[in-house]
């Protein structure tokens, strides 16, 4: 097994840490924060009885003046509140689609993280900020 002397082996440790770095670094380079996000539509009505439906769309508006749909890729997520009486009267799924189960308005939200460079599906949880959007939606 070859020697190595110390002096080598701590400057290739040194050029490793500072490639890793960079390239760490580099990872986010050119990408905008997310600054606001717009639901469509922003007021519906459906039915509760037949269970109507009604899909959102989230649209992401950037730092650099750019917009774009987003999705679960993006680490959107959505929700319902409840009725102003506390009730559940929809359920929203993973990708914006709602169902009306009961009479009353409610509140859709959809949140992303502020910088979506570090949404990766790899167990890493992103920790930036959360920017949400809202639209109202009422079940007849």
């Amino acid at each position: 097994m070859a020697s190595y002397p110390a002096e080598l082996v701590m400057k290739h440790s040194i050029y490793f840490v500072i490639f890793s770095g960079v390239l760490l670094l580099g990872c986010g380079a050119g990408h905008s924060n997310l600054t606001s996000i717009t639901v469509s539509p922003q007021s519906a009505t459906t039915t509760s009885n037949p269970q109507g439906q009604v899909g959102y769309t989230a649209t992401g508006h950037f730092a650099n003046g750019k917009t774009r749909e987003l999705s679960q890729v993006d680490g959107l997520s959505w929700k319902t509140s409840q009725t102003s009486t506390g009730g559940v009267a929809a359920t929203i799924g993973s990708t914006g689609e709602v169902t009306c189960s009961a009479p009353g308005t409610v509140t859709i939200t959809a949140s992303a993280p502020q910088n979506l460079t570090f949404t990766i599906n790899n167990g890493v949880q992103n920790t930036s900020a959360t920017i949400s959007g809202t639209a109202m939606l009422t079940c007849q």
